[in-house]
């Protein structure tokens, strides 16, 4: 019976320890399942998308999602370092926010690209939609036209 005791008690100590640390890694798993599920179906729309137009590439394929995941992954970590952070033993409301927005912002850009890709696939949004939704830039700013568009962010538009 002693054994059994020190054997539990050895298995759940690095259990323990894991869960302190996942603690200050990422709190909010009900989030992931929700970004999860919005990047699964971006990339499954964007795959029929790509595979419609005959330009579907699987190495910048994997490149792409590779690159998305981590970005996310550390803005996941960034957002619950926000979110859950403490001064004083208090939470920071200004952080806080932050950190919300930084979860709500994954969430619009994974939206945004499910309804452009899909549309792509076949016209079912407004157009006036998705020209509203392509006045802003990479930065978040509103700009009204193309030459506005150029004054931000030459590099960008190069590429157009």
């Amino acid at each position: 019976m002693y054994t059994k005791t020190v054997i539990a008690s050895v298995a759940a100590l690095p259990l323990t320890i894991v869960g302190s640390i996942l603690k200050y890694v990422y709190q909010d798993w009900e989030f992931v399942k929700w970004i999860v599920v919005a990047v699964l179906i971006d990339t499954f729309v964007s795959m029929v998308k790509h595979w419609i137009l005959c330009d579907f590439n699987s190495e910048e394929f994997w490149q792409k999602l590779a690159k998305k995941a981590f970005v996310y992954i550390a803005l996941l970590i960034l957002s619950n370092l926000l979110t859950y952070s403490t001064v004083n033993g208090h939470t920071v409301e200004a952080t806080t926010l932050f950190g919300e927005y930084i979860c709500w912002a994954m969430l619009l850009r994974e939206a945004i690209s499910i309804i452009e890709n899909s549309n792509a696939i076949f016209p079912w949004c407004p157009i006036w939609l998705l020209k509203r939704l392509k006045d802003y830039n990479e930065k978040g700013e509103y700009i009204k036209n193309k030459e506005n568009a150029m004054q931000h962010d030459p590099e960008q538009n190069m590429e157009d």
